[in-house]
This record gives structure tokens, C-alpha cells and sequence, in this order.
């Protein structure tokens, strides 16, 4: 089996585990979820500006900032008449979307609730939204650069497309409007997805 089917085999079966231990709400999953909660609730209630600053970062790199970018970027590829590639971020981005908001129909997580919340968040909490677009998002443009880069900038910007889902996955931690495995979920989900992206346009590139 090649390496790149394994890997989205893996990530695929991960982010079902996690998924089916939300849906049915494993006892070990939920006691992690609300003793992180909690501890990064209690966290900020004390520090206003940490709060300040998670709410800053957490609105500007909210899902539809990803998607307009990647978008963007689609319509570029089209002018330089690379379509399948072009297809294949459109496609990428708006299966994770939909992918998304059909978990979070079927599943219906609360989100926590706070007697003092320091943030708000609508819809279900599972999984998180802004966790799994900034993941997909970030691979979906690296995978893009990646051509044109040289192999310093490469290691640089692969830092900067992990940095970047992981503090906007712990923002939504630390401001009270997902548990931990929502976010887990939300990076696992986007790493299958993109990875089965990414091998369906490898086959199909292989079949021309």
C-alpha cells in the first residue's frame, strides 16, 4: 500500500474513533474535555487581556478568512489555466466545510457553559470549525507554495501552516467555546480530508 494511501487511511480511521467516542460520550473522553475546560475557564476569568488577545487572534483567523483565501487562490490557478488544481483547493475547502456542518447536525454537542463565559460561540460545538478550516486552509496553501519554494522557506512556512491551526484551535480552548476534542477533531477531520483530497488529485494527475 503507498505511503500516501496509508496516511489517509490512518488519519481517516483517527478522526472516526474520535468522532464515534463524541457521539456516544465516552466517560474517559468527556472528564479530559472538562478538566481542561475548566482549567483554562479559570485562567482567564483572572487575565483580561489574555482573553483580549484570544478573541483578537480568533476573529481573524475565523473559517471564512481560509476560505476566502484559498477561493482566491482557486481563481488564480484558473487564470494560469490550471484547473484541476484549482478544483482540487475549491473542492478541498468546501468538502471540509460541509463535512463540518454535517457533524455538527448530527452529532449535537453543546458547547461549554460558563456561569461567566468571557466569549461567545453559536451552533454545535463538535467539531471546531475554526480548528478544522485554519488546518485544511494552512495545508491547502502550503501544498500550493510548495513548488516555489526553496527548501529553507519550505521548513519555514511548514512551521507557519502547523503554528497557525494550533493557536487558533487553543484560542477556541482557551475563550470557553469548545472542549479539547473538539479541536483534536476538528485538525484530525482536516488531515484525513486533505490528505484524500491530495491522493485523489495524485491518481488522477497518474491517469492522465
Amino acid at each position: 500500500m503507498p505511503v500516501a494511501l496509508k496516511l489517509s487511511v490512518l488519519l481517516g480511521v483517527a478522526a472516526v474513533v474520535l468522532t464515534v467516542a463524541v457521539a456516544v460520550s465516552a466517560g474517559p473522553l468527556l472528564t479530559l474535555d472538562n478538566v481542561v475546560a475548566s482549567g483554562l475557564h479559570t485562567y482567564a476569568l483572572g487575565h483580561p487581556s489574555f482573553v483580549r488577545a484570544m478573541q483578537v487572534w480568533t476573529d481573524v483567523f475565523q473559517p471564512w478568512t481560509f476560505r476566502a483565501i484559498v477561493i482566491a487562490a482557486a481563481v488564480w490557478l484558473l487564470w494560469r489555466r490550471q484547473v484541476r488544481t484549482a478544483a482540487w483547493a475549491t473542492g478541498t475547502i468546501l468538502l471540509c466545510g460541509a463535512v463540518e456542518s454535517g457533524l455538527k447536525a448530527w452529532i449535537g454537542r453543546a458547547r461549554p457553559h460558563w456561569t461567566h463565559p468571557v466569549s461567545a460561540a453559536v451552533g454545535d460545538s463538535f467539531p471546531s470549525g475554526h480548528a478544522l478550516t485554519s488546518a485544511a486552509g494552512c495545508a491547502v496553501l502550503l501544498a500550493l507554495a510548495w513548488p516555489t519554494l526553496g527548501r529553507r522557506s519550505r521548513r519555514a512556512w511548514s512551521a507557519v501552516a502547523v503554528a497557525v491551526p494550533f493557536v487558533t484551535g487553543f484560542t477556541r480552548l482557551a475563550l470557553g467555546v469548545h472542549f479539547l476534542s473538539d479541536v483534536i477533531g476538528g485538525w484530525l477531520i482536516a488531515a484525513a480530508l486533505f490528505a484524500a483530497m491530495t491522493l485523489a488529485l495524485s491518481t488522477d494527475r497518474a491517469g492522465q
